[in-house]
């Protein structure tokens, strides 16, 4: 089978690193600007695969151009995207996947591609068996999901990796102002991941607004009063937890 991959983003990288590494091969790679480093034969002309009979093709481009680059592939090509908040239905052949990785991927990093989640759905059996002959073996653990589960599974990540690494750049950001070690909090934030690997997070929820230590919140929205955006966001983030464990009797 001859398969393409499109795009040189983060997710094309992992995704070329993880199939080579499985000792499959990709025979045609089109990306934006050639890349003399990549071990694929590569096109910047979208031609070059229309033209050149490929069975499965990999898009790994943003979300906002999957329906796009979908639309100028033959209908009978075996299509595969991997957002994880794109439904199956914006690819327009009638063999198409998702396969949505749960894990942060950058370029240059060294992740064990056997232990990522993948989400996936297919629209027909026969494209499913292709998926598990060609890319199952490839990375992830595997588990089937409707887009509708997949995009709440997003809508989780989104909550439990971005915003939490935003609220680590806030963080890093007061403790530097402070005139302290960016990296102060670092064995905390180890600890509670640990935690969690045996723990739901509600049952290991603490702080002040947990406590209900109205002296402590009071004091830190004095410590933010030169960023009022900041105040919001705690107060805010604070009356959720008391919402939440408004029955708690934790000291």
């Amino acid at each position: 089978m001859r398969i393409a991959l499109i795009g040189n983003g983060n997710l094309a990288w992992h995704l070329s690193h993880a199939i080579r590494n499985a000792g499959y091969r990709i025979d045609l790679h089109l990306v934006t600007e050639r890349n003399p480093s990549s071990p694929w034969l590569s096109t910047t002309d979208m031609n070059d695969l229309v033209n050149g009979r490929f069975h499965m093709v990999l898009l790994a481009v943003p979300d906002n151009q999957i329906a796009l680059v979908s639309a100028q592939l033959p209908e009978e090509v075996f299509a595969v995207h991997f957002s994880g908040a794109t439904s199956l239905t914006s690819l327009k052949q009638t063999n198409r996947a998702v396969c949505w990785p749960c894990q942060t991927l950058t370029q240059g990093t060294s992740i064990d591609y056997k232990k990522i989640p993948i989400l996936f759905e297919s629209s027909t059996p026969e494209m499913q068996t292709y998926l598990e002959a060609i890319l199952k073996p490839v990375w992830g653990i595997w588990m089937l999901a409707t887009t509708e589960q997949r995009q709440v599974a997003h809508l989780a990540a989104v909550f439990s990796n971005n915003f939490s690494n935003y609220m680590q750049s806030i963080s890093q950001n007061l403790l530097r102002r402070a005139g302290l070690s960016e990296n102060l909090l670092l064995p905390m934030l180890k600890a509670h991941i640990e935690l969690l690997e045996s723990n739901s997070a509600s049952s290991i929820q603490t702080g002040p607004a947990k406590r209900k230590d109205e002296n402590t919140m009071q004091l830190h929205q004095f410590l933010l009063q030169h960023h009022p955006e900041l105040q919001d966001l705690y107060t805010l983030i604070s009356k959720q937890i008391q919402d939440t464990y408004n029955n708690s009797n934790e000291l």
